[in-house]
């Protein structure tokens, strides 16, 4: 057997931040780390990950001890992360080099220098490619060999403002973290029952960052609330969330009057989120910024009918007056009746929700992710990874014989 069939399939992933800090991309850095260390169970890895900003004491132990993942952590230093980068490239030589950021992507410079025979990918999450780039940066995209982006929307984009060809483009939608469904699952259904209300709860859950401001929608659904509560009198509103904006939030919900209807109680995670979804009727986020939304799955999975906007990725994971009701953006009035269809209609909300759930089961859970990264995969570099896997075979029917 030849020697490129023997060895096993090198993969380098190469991300500004995984496991430091919470939010959408850290969020998709890590399902991606878990999804290539499930592959490595049916095809033989080496799985190397860099990080730009965690450091090495931020990688989970639990994946460090296991012997599947080599980590590298530079500490927002980007010459470290370059030199560090540089040294394995030359060690390893791997078949696919994965950018899960379009801003690092001119590290693929070295990719093409020291390792030649190495595929480059980049991930598009969303935002950051739907406008002009540094022309660097913009100019090193023309050289990269394929994309992956988690929306048809960004896609376009992508195509369009970068002046990428739509083919090495792949569509590949997010998944939930396979923890959070496992706990969410048992908890959540427990929960509900039990739960007191005084009346229909709205959620929603976002970053408050000043950047995202305008385009996360949050002040457009505290304008349309007031509208919300002549209509159902026993509405209440609670935004789960931290960042720069919370306190022009919290001044805005004072001079609306809304206080003893809305919650800003800051960023909550693990149980504390799931237990607000579990406390919710109806989820509500007029985003007009989504390259995806996770959010969306996630208050899906808990059964709950979503409102927002047409916009962005929204329809491509929300489908309208099934699992939740789409309106125009930036309409307060269109937004408050959106609200109101849902939560003065019970029926309709359980209808929406039970739709919400079956949608996540059949598409987005994290087996889903894990299967279609795995076809790209296997797309991306075809010989080494069907040897790969014939050899994991042939040694596992071997050893069966020999028991």
């Amino acid at each position: 057997m030849s020697r490129t069939r023997e060895r096993r399939l090198r993969i380098f992933l190469v991300g500004t931040e995984f496991f430091r800090s919470y939010g959408g991309i850290q969020y998709v850095n890590r399902l991606l780390v878990r999804a290539f260390c499930d592959m490595g169970l049916r095809t033989p890895l080496e799985f190397e990950v860099f990080s730009y900003i965690d450091g090495p004491e931020h990688f989970p132990p639990e994946m460090t001890g296991a012997g599947a993942v080599r980590w590298y952590g530079a500490e927002r230093r980007r010459g470290e992360l370059a030199w560090i980068l540089s040294k394995r490239l030359a060690a390893s030589q791997p078949d696919l080099v994965l950018f899960t950021h379009v801003s690092l992507s001119p590290l693929g410079e070295l990719v093409r220098r020291i390792a030649p025979g190495a595929r480059l990918a980049v991930l598009a999450h969303g935002t950051e490619v739907w406008q002009p780039l540094e022309s660097r940066v913009a100019r090193f995209l023309k050289h990269v060999d394929s994309f992956v982006s988690p929306s048809e929307f960004t896609a376009r984009k992508l195509a369009e403002i970068q002046g990428i060809s739509a083919s090495p483009i792949t569509v590949i939608p997010h998944g939930l973290d396979p923890d959070w469904m496992t706990r969410t699952d048992a908890s959540a259904e427990a929960a509900r029952p039990a739960v007191a209300r005084t009346g229909p709860a709205l959620l929603s859950v976002s970053r408050l960052s000043r950047a995202d401001r305008e385009g996360k929608g949050i002040d457009l659904v505290l304008q349309a609330l007031p509208t919300v509560i002549a209509e159902c009198p026993g509405v209440r509103y609670r935004v789960v969330g931290g960042g720069g904006d919370l306190p022009r939030l919290a001044e805005m919900v004072r001079k609306l009057g809304l206080s003893a209807r809305v919650d800003l109680p800051g960023a909550r995670r693990d149980e504390a989120l799931k237990q607000a979804y579990s406390e919710a009727d109806v989820f509500v986020l007029p985003t007009q910024v989504e390259g995806f939304g996770v959010v969306f799955l996630e208050a899906m999975f808990n059964r709950l009918p979503v409102v927002a906007v047409r916009a962005s990725a929204n329809p491509e994971v929300v489908e309208d007056g099934v699992t939740g009701l789409l309106a125009a953006p930036g309409n307060a009035k269109e937004l408050a009746d959106a609200i109101v269809a849902v939560v003065a209609d019970p029926e309709r909300r359980r209808a929406m929700g039970a739709a919400g759930r079956r949608r996540v089961d059949q598409m987005y859970r994290f087996e889903h992710f894990t299967a279609r990264w795995e076809r790209w995969l296997a797309g991306q570099v075809p010989e080494v990874f069907y040897a790969a896997r014939q050899t994991s075979a042939f040694t596992r029917a071997r050893a069966a014989g020999a028991a």
